[in-house]
């Protein structure tokens, strides 16, 4: 679902709950919390002057 912020930005949130009289919104990014991981290739390393 897509809101706005108070300036008009758009804002990615998730519908959590509903119930009879409201509607609870999680506006986290949907990878927060997670364990990311990378694979990395070092392609050069430089002698600091």
């Amino acid at each position: 679902l897509q809101a706005r912020t108070r300036e008009g930005r758009p804002m990615q949130v998730t519908v959590i709950g509903v119930d009879d009289a409201s509607v609870k919104l999680d506006g986290n990014h949907p990878l927060a919390g997670k364990d990311l991981v990378f694979d990395v290739e070092l392609v050069e390393i430089v002698q600091a002057a």
